[in-house]
This record gives structure tokens, sequence and C-alpha cells, in this order.
């Protein structure tokens, strides 16, 4: 009799709030288009032959690599290329292989994949620098051999059923929006933080998401049941059966439960403990399950996100479709405001067969207004689109990634050439349009005064902002210590915004994850900042908050903070603040 597979409890970072249970479905990091596919029994002689094929076309390109490097560098790096090819043409592993086609019935690109990843999971995350090195060999000789038996270069989560709970070391925005399409009920990672654009994509489409667990795609096998508690932070695998039992009593389902306590408020905007309103409000990605509940409440639309129209489809809409889903978003809302952002693109976020876009640094390369700019006729069509959505008059457009004076006059001359054009169509928009910028780029919040001389507003992001300012990549787990907006050097550019915004009568959102920490709140609030748009899960928190704090004790917050030394104080500071609230 087998033993019953031990339950394990996994801890990691939470993203999105819900508790949900399923069957876990595990994506290895290197996996191409590697679907699982059964093979009939007739045609398994041909799944064999086809295997061999793409080994033998492998080592024929390994050869040729080393007899170049020979040549032309030297024996150290022609020896690199010949343990390469020792590790394709292992003879006991092929045949393992060509036995669990047999064995399985099962496409020669799933098995190959499958034990290849038995192979070096342990020595992936072994302390031997030699052993992870023999991992990224045998990693980049397989990935060779799958890429001829998919016909695909570029990893991409091929069809799988659906309901299932995805596990893997770490997703693309584009990823997460395919397994919402076909009903994923969790994500569970192994790297990332709170802050990453997949975990911004995931919250806004109400998918439970654990990040930062670690070993989770060796430690989870796919068929392992689990328990996700997106709240906690936590991962059962292999529950015992009275925990299955128990959640599943429980009802447990994928809902905007947060969201929907917006109904219990009795008021909304909400009010400090002096009755001073606060306008809070949600940033979007797409148009979702949630929006009827923020458009029945009145929340406004403090940021959303084009970028992810582009990214859903793997192409630029035209300008047209793009009218329709503005001027959508912009009737369901009315009258409240919204405001949207032009296409920022690049760092992850970029459709994953686009080759074209990825770079080595992309978070400091090519995005936002930069890729805008390279793309005349997509950054015109969408200025175009948006202006249309806007003559109801409650539509303004925001201008991402804009680090000086020369970007955002650019950029304001493209505006003024396409409400020219639109004017001479007689197409009607709203000709006193507001136009803002994203502080974002530590050299736009230290030159704030010259750019707040030309926009409307400004909206602070402060994710991006912490992360120039402090060099630290806001995805990096290694790094969750220092990324931190609440670090005084981050502080003190956003005040400096906030002051060159007050000086030419200019409002100022924040937009960033810390508009919705209940901690950075009332420090935001005394600071100044006139709206906080969060993401509609933190709405609530936010909203019960509010009402406890005094407003006029936040300007003295604000003096506090900024006369402090370290992220360590800010923090102790404002928890300390926070923990006496009543």
């Amino acid at each position: 009799m087998t033993a019953a597979k031990k339950t394990l409890n996994l801890d990691g970072i939470p993203v999105c709030p819900g508790l949900t249970y399923g069957e876990a479905r595990v994506v290895y990091s290197w996996e191409q288009t590697i679907e699982e596919r059964d093979i009939a029994e007739s045609d398994i002689k041909n799944e064999i032959t086809r295997f061999e094929k793409a080994v033998g076309e492998a080592l024929k390109e390994i050869k040729k690599w080393r007899d170049s490097a020979g040549r032309n560098i030297g024996g150290p790096v022609a020896r690199i290329f010949e343990s390469q090819i020792m590790i394709a043409s292992d003879t006991e592993f092929l045949k393992n292989v060509i036995s669990k086609i047999k064995e399985t019935g099962k496409n020669a690109e799933y098995v190959y994949s499958r034990e290849v990843e038995k192979t070096i999971s342990p020595l992936r995350h072994s302390k031997d620098n030699y052993m992870r090195q023999m991992a990224a060999d045998i990693e980049g000789v397989s990935s060779r051999i799958i890429r001829r038996l998919t016909g695909q270069s570029v990893r991409h989560i091929g069809p799988a059923a659906q309901d299932y709970i995805y596990v893997g070391q770490q997703f693309t925005p584009a990823e997460v929006m395919s397994l919402h399409e076909r009903k994923v009920k969790a994500i569970v990672t192994t790297s990332g933080g709170a802050n990453s654009h997949m975990a911004l994509i995931a919250r806004s489409l109400l998918i439970p998401t654990v990040v930062g667990v670690p070993q989770a795609d060796i430690k989870i096998k796919t068929g392992d049941r689990l328990i996700i508690d997106g709240d906690k932070g936590t991962v059962i695998v292999r529950p015992t059966q009275q925990q299955w039992n128990d959640v599943r009593k429980k009802k447990a389902r994928v809902t905007a439960k947060q969201i929907l306590k917006l109904d219990d408020l009795p008021y909304f905007p909400p009010k400090t403990a002096d009755n001073i309103e606060i306008d809070v409000a949600a940033n979007i990605n797409l148009p979702g399950p949630i929006d009827d509940v923020l458009a029945e409440r009145r929340v406004g639309i403090g940021l959303y996100r084009t970028e992810f129209i582009y990214l859903q489809n793997g192409k630029f809409p035209s300008e047209d479709k793009q009218f329709e889903i503005y001027d959508a978003v912009a009737k369901r809302y009315y009258p409240r405001p919204i405001t949207i952002r032009t296409f920022d693109l690049g760092s992850d976020k970029y459709y994953q067969k686009d080759n074209s876009i990825k770079e080595n640094n992309p978070a400091l390369g090519w995005r936002g207004i930069r890729a805008a700019f390279d793309m005349p006729a997509v950054f015109k069509s969408q200025l175009r689109a948006i202006m249309r959505a806007s003559a109801r008059k409650n539509v303004k457009i925001l201008l991402p990634m804009i680090a000086d004076i020369v970007e955002l006059k650019k950029a304001l001359r493209i505006i003024k050439k396409a409400a020219g054009e639109l004017q001479k169509e007689k197409i009607e928009f709203d000709h006193d349009i507001k136009i803002g910028i994203m502080i974002e780029v530590p050299s736009a919040a230290v030159t704030a005064h010259e750019l707040a001389k030309k926009v409307s507003f400004f909206s602070i992001g402060s994710n991006d902002l912490a992360q120039y300012t402090l060099a630290a990549d806001r995805d990096n787990q290694k790094l969750a210590k220092i990324f931190n907006p609440l670090h005084p050097a981050v502080i003190h550019l956003i005040k400096n915004a906030l002051d060159a915004a007050r000086e030419n009568s200019i409002p100022v959102t924040v937009c960033g994850e810390m508009s919705g920490d209940v901690l950075t709140i009332p420090l935001l609030i005394g600071m100044g900042v006139k709206q906080l748009s969060m993401n509609p899960s933190k709405l609530f928190g936010a909203c019960r908050l509010i009402p406890r704090i005094n407003y006029s004790d936040t300007t003295d917050i604000a003096k506090k903070v900024l006369r402090m030394k370290t992220l360590r104080q800010v923090e102790a500071f404002l928890l300390d603040y926070n923990m006496a609230l009543k």
C-alpha cells in the first residue's frame, strides 16, 4: 500500500485576497509551448521519430557552434559546447524519454520537458556553483530540442483545462490575462513582489494570488490538491481530507468580496473624523466584474491602464475600437471623472510573441512616452480615441514616464495636432480636456516646478518612483526590504512634486500601491495629496480608515515624517499612529 503524500504548508506574499481550492497545474520556468496531448497508439512510432529528429537537429546546431568556437575563439569555449553535446546525446536519458512516450501515450515535448525538469530541479537549487551551471547547460540544450518540437521560440502557456490553480516561477501580465480567460482559480509563484505588474493585473482581475513561495514549482506537482488563501499568503499542498471538506463547506470561490463591502459603507466618498471629504478613486486595467460595483457607488477612476488592451489582443486596436472602449468606460462612470493613461508598454508589459520589445534592462529602457514617440501613428490614434470619448467632459489624459520638460513639450505638441485634426473633422470632444503627467521618474520629481507650469495635474506613481530612486527592482524578491515608498528619499521627492503643484494650483493624485496602504494614507493626506487612487480591493479598507483620522492631525504627521532620517523611523512612527486610532 502506497503511503499518502505529506501535507505541506507554504508561506508567501499575499497579493490578491480570496480563499479558493483546486488542482495544481505547474508551468516550468523555461517552458515554451508545452501542451499536454494524448497520442494515438498508432501514432506513437511517428512521435518517437519526431523526437529523435528534433534531438538530431539540435545536436547538429550545437556541433556547428562548437566548430565555429574552435576556429574563432579557442578551446575553452569549444569545450562548453562539447559538454552540451554530451548532454543532448545522453543515451540513457533519451531511452528513458522514449520509454515514457510509449508508457504514457503523451506527446514528445511534454514528456521530455517533464523528465528534464526532474533532472535539473535539484541542480538548480544546489549550493554548488558547478551544479547550478550544469542545470543552466541542461536547460539551454533542452530548450533547443523543445523549440524544434514546438516550432516556437518563446514561452507561451499552451491550451490546458480550465479551473486550475497555476504554479510557476513567474507569469507575465499577458500570461495572467490568458489564465483569466481560461478561468484560472488562483496563481502561485516562487518569485515576484506585491507591487509587480503581474500582481497588479491579478488584483484587478480578482484572481487570488500568492507570490514569493520558495520552491513552489518543485514542492507542488501537477494534479496536487491546493488550498490558497490570498489574504494570508498561505498555500496548503495536499491538504488532509478534513481540510479539503472544510474549505468546500465554506463554498470558497473567487469573489469581489472586498469590493462588494463598499455597499456596507454609510457614505462615499469617505470623510475624516473632523468632516473633511477625501477623494478616493480606483485603478483599473480592463473592463471586468468590478465595474458595476464601482460605478454604482460612484467611484471615480484615477488611473485607467490602457496598455492591457494591447496585451489582451497582442496588437494595437484601431482608433474606432479604442474609442468604443474608452467611451463605454466614460459613459459607465459618468459623471465621475476617469483618467486615461496612454499606453505604458515596456518593462514586463509586452506581448510575449513580440520579441522586438524585449530588452536586457527593460525597466530603464524603451517604455512609456519613449515608446509612444517612436510609434507616432499609434500614439496619435490613441490620443484621438481618448479625446473623442471626452465629449461628456469627464475624461482626462495622463502621460506616462515623462522625464523632463523636453519630452512634455513634445507630447503636448502631438496632442495639440490631434485635437486640431478632430476640430477640422468636426468631431465632438472636450476642448478643455485636462492633461496630466505621471511623476514616476526622479528627474521629473526634481524638476516638477517646471513641469507643473505646463499641465493640469500630477499623478505620482509611487511604485516606479521608489524603484528608480532606490535602485531596487520592485519585482526582485531579494530587494523587498529595500524597495519601499516610505524611504525618506522617496518621501522628499513626493514633497517636491506636491510643493510644485501647490505653487501652480494643480491637484495631485497618488496612484501607486502606497495610496491604498492604511499605514501611508494619513501621511499622504497630510502632505497635501488631493486624490488617493488605488486597486479596488483596497478601497474598503481605506474608506474604513479615513473616518478614524483627524485631518488636523495629518499635517503634523507629515512634518514629523519629513524630519526623519531612516525608513525604520518612518515605519515605526506611522505604525504607532495607526495602532493608536480608535
